[in-house]
């Protein structure tokens, strides 16, 4: 199969082609989908280093644990997400576990060193709310609110309902509502 034609093939397809170990089926899939789960991680750990680490193994994973894909139980994506969730939360706690903080990259933009500091600031300041709060509500508002993904689909990646996703994300909401308002 040429690789024009891989380009055009489903998720579903391309993944029952990893399982019999076809490494261009990986390759596209790994293509296809490595800036959006590196954009996913990076809202997740606000650390662009350890999100490309954390992509990286993603899809190791992904090619490991392939056999356990199972078509029409749930959608690839979803089962992808859940992956690089789970790999996030294992950071997550090993970074509890050391005491140590998790490093936060800032975005370079050509502007004034005033507007710079300022939009740091902010920036930072969101990064340091979100990173507060607890990973179930943190997943729940980056999947939705920045990723744009229905809340049915986040409450699959999170092993929850769609009410629990609502919940969820109103609580992130109230939490970074209080903290803009204590500062």
């Amino acid at each position: 199969m040429t690789f024009a034609r891989i380009g055009t093939d489903s998720d579903d397809s391309l993944m029952l082609r990893v399982q019999l170990r076809d490494e261009a089926a990986f390759e596209m899939l790994v293509h296809r989908y490595t800036r959006i789960i590196h954009a996913f991680l990076f809202r997740l750990t606000g650390d662009r280093v350890e999100a490309e680490d954390l992509t990286q193994e993603t899809f190791l994973r992904m090619w490991q644990r392939a056999s356990k894909w199972e078509e029409g139980t749930v959608k690839f994506t979803t089962w992808l997400h859940q992956i690089a969730r789970n790999l996030c939360i294992d950071e997550f706690r090993k970074a509890q576990s050391k005491k140590r903080t998790i490093a936060v990259a800032d975005d370079e933009v050509e502007q004034s060193p005033l507007d710079q500091v300022a939009e740091q600031d902010q920036a930072q300041t969101i990064r340091n709310v979100l990173g507060k709060l607890p990973e179930r509500q943190r997943t729940a508002l980056v999947l939705c609110q920045v990723q744009g993904w229905s809340q049915q689909e986040a409450a699959q990646v999170v092993g929850t309902t769609t009410d629990g996703i609502q919940a969820l994300i109103a609580r992130a909401r109230r939490t970074l509502r209080d903290s803009v308002l204590i500062r």
